[in-house]
């Protein structure tokens, strides 16, 4: 069995999802978590003990057998915690649902989670702890920032870029082409329909008019 170490110990938040994930995959023991909530270290989370806080991972105990993800929503902490992971040479699992659909010619970077009924398509690249929710599509060709948390269904089209550090809501659609920047922040069931500069939030559908519409003179034709 390979030994982890799960950084984020929040059991009602992305831990639990990762927890069950591991579950389906098999071959792992979760042998601890690494959580900054004082009142939760030394205590046991589904058997597992809280071994202490994230200023553990530079501590030598860990050593090469044990592997360490980032069971967090949040970019910048997840960001941060990888940054701190790499410079004391750990090692960073990627975790994938044996439910989610990953092309073999997307390149996955270390660190990233990709859910339950996820889709990755071909051409994709996935920087470090990119973070791809539930049911999300990742269209053919994209390109995912570091840290970039993609939240349950959404879906992108073809050749979209999100930057690091981007939060895109609850299913939200991205049309093909748009470039998002980075620390951008897409609102629940937004449609993103141009591109959205850096540090920007965006909420809602960006509508635009058309004049053209193959329906306006069209009469069904009804045969009994």
């Amino acid at each position: 069995m390979n030994k982890i170490i799960l950084i984020g110990a929040r059991i009602d938040g992305q831990a639990g999802v990762v927890l069950d994930t591991l579950e389906e995959i098999g071959g792992y023991e979760v042998v601890g978590f690494l959580d900054n909530t004082p009142n939760l270290h030394g205590s046991l989370i589904n058997g597992i003990p809280v071994m202490g806080s994230s200023a553990e991972i530079g501590n030598t105990k860990f050593g090469d057998d044990f592997y360490f993800h980032i069971a967090i929503g949040d970019n910048i902490a997840r960001a941060a915690l990888y940054d701190a992971l790499k410079k004391a040479n750990l090692p960073v699992l990627t975790i994938i649902h044996p439910t989610a659909f990953v092309s073999k010619y997307a390149h996955i970077h270390e660190g990233c989670f990709i859910g339950p009924m996820a889709v990755v398509n071909t051409g994709c690249i996935l920087q470090p702890v990119a973070l791809i929710n539930s049911g999300a599509i990742i269209e053919h060709d994209n390109r995912i920032g570091k840290a970039v948390h993609m939240a349950p269904g959404v879906k992108t089209a073809g050749r979209v870029r999100v930057d690091d550090f981007t939060f895109v809501g609850i299913g939200s659609t991205i049309l093909p082409d748009i470039h998002i920047g980075s620390a951008a922040m897409i609102g629940a069931g937004s449609t993103v329909v141009k591109d959205v500069d850096s540090k920007t939030t965006v909420i809602g559908y960006a509508a635009k008019k058309h004049e053209k519409n193959i329906y306006t003179d069209t009469e069904p034709d009804i045969q009994n």
